[in-house]
């Protein structure tokens, strides 16, 4: 192992231990005392610290590290309830492959065809990469824009899709 390496998973572990307190105080609080919720939201902050790790000195005041800390768990809480409103669709596992009746393609597609009409051409082209299962990192590399983007662009879609189809919105 590098000394680099030893030195950064060092002051990670470090970072982990002089705040394990605080974090588990956060991640039980947000996760209302459901254990396993909580664990997911810890692996996310442990994540979150190990991602920014190198952001933060190790001469840092104690107190500004507490802050660091606590600023970096509420945004992994953000990202990860962000992330759960944004996953629309979930992968088919084996059992339900088998019990789910494929969709008549050329219905579904005339469908997807109508529902995009009101979307401009690049956004109508997201559609058709989102219809045949591309990942937003797919979809970046074909549209030409950064990952980050095609997930704005997915979301932007589907807000704007509900906003014109909406029941009460008189289109």
């Amino acid at each position: 192992m590098k000394k680099n390496d030893r030195l950064k998973y060092e002051h990670f572990y470090g970072l982990i231990e002089r705040h394990k307190a605080l974090i588990e105080r956060l991640c039980m609080r947000r996760a209302s005392g459901d254990s396993r919720y909580c664990a997911e939201l810890r692996q996310e902050c442990y994540i979150t610290i190990w991602k920014h790790e190198k952001q933060i000195s190790a001469d840092i005041h104690p107190l500004q590290e507490t802050l660091w800390v606590y600023w970096l768990c509420r945004s992994a809480f953000s990202r990860l309830r962000f992330l759960h409103r944004t996953h629309l669709y979930f992968p088919l596992n084996e059992n339900m492959a088998d019990t789910i009746a494929a969709p008549d393609e050329g219905n579904l597609r005339e469908y997807i065809e109508t529902l995009s009409s009101v979307l401009n051409p690049h956004e109508h082209r997201a559609v058709e990469l989102m219809a045949e299962g591309y990942t937003p990192d797919e979809m970046a590399r074909e549209l030409g824009i950064k990952p980050h983007s095609a997930v704005q662009l997915r979301y932007r879609i589907i807000a704007k899709l509900r906003q014109y189809y909406r029941p009460n919105n008189n289109n």
